[in-house]
């Protein structure tokens, strides 16, 4: 199972007409998702998006596919007020921590009331991927190419949260489900013990840390309310 898969579950869970995604690069994810209206968010694409898109965006349509070459704190502040709210987000942007955390803020910020946010990256299987850096990660011993960052740590974070549904799907590196309501099980740490947390430290508890869970548990970590009404 990958994100495309969970993001096209969520969406369907939700009944869900809009989709966001933060940090597109190549747009393989985003143009792989069909919605009512799309919105890409990259400080660069790695490809031209259409003309008709541009003009969409000119005339300040609400449906359709829209493109935005901007770093995601200035959309979020700006551009994203002039949608209807998201029913799915998808959080892949810089794999840092701190904007990680701040995008999914934002995003639950713009999300609709059944909303997901879904977080990609979530889950590194080694030091050198989970390093906070992808200078850090190149030069660390056993680098293979992946780089998660350590996004982890915005997922224990916002497992604090009391308001928030937060869990991990083991699947495509780890991908983040959250949505609002109460949650199962709270971690109490603060924001100090998890700035402070390391690989070795996530690594030996990143099950009860994440809420990891197999890829059988999609439905539920989405919100599947179609499984939960009786026959």
């Amino acid at each position: 199972m990958t994100r495309i898969d969970v993001i096209r579950a969520a969406l369907a869970a939700t009944g869900g007409r809009t989709y966001l995604e933060i940090g597109v690069k190549d747009g393989a994810c985003f143009h792989a998702i069909e919605a009512e209206t799309g919105v890409a968010v990259d400080p660069h694409f790695r490809f031209r998006p259409p003309l008709r898109a541009r003009a969409r965006k000119l005339l300040r349509a609400s449906s359709g596919s829209f493109y935005f070459e901007t770093k995601s704190d200035a959309f979020f502040a700006g551009s994203a007020r002039r949608f209807p709210r998201f029913d799915v987000v998808f959080v892949d942007g810089l794999h840092t921590y701190a904007q990680a955390y701040a995008d999914v803020r934002n995003a639950l910020g713009v999300l609709s009331e059944r909303g997901v946010v879904v977080v990609h990256d979530c889950n590194p299987s080694s030091a050198a991927a989970a390093a906070p850096t992808l200078a850090e990660a190149e030069r660390a011993p056993g680098f293979a190419g992946e780089w998660n960052g350590d996004v982890y740590k915005a997922i224990v974070r916002l497992r604090t949260d009391p308001e928030l549904q937060v869990c991990v799907l083991d699947c495509d590196q780890g991908v983040g489900i959250v949505r609002r309501g109460s949650p199962a099980a709270l971690l109490h740490l603060t924001p100090d013990e998890i700035a402070r947390l390391d690989y070795a430290s996530f690594a030996a508890d990143r099950k009860a840390l994440l809420d990891l869970r197999p890829e059988i548990a999609l439905a539920e970590a989405i919100g599947d309310l179609r499984l939960t009404i009786a026959p």
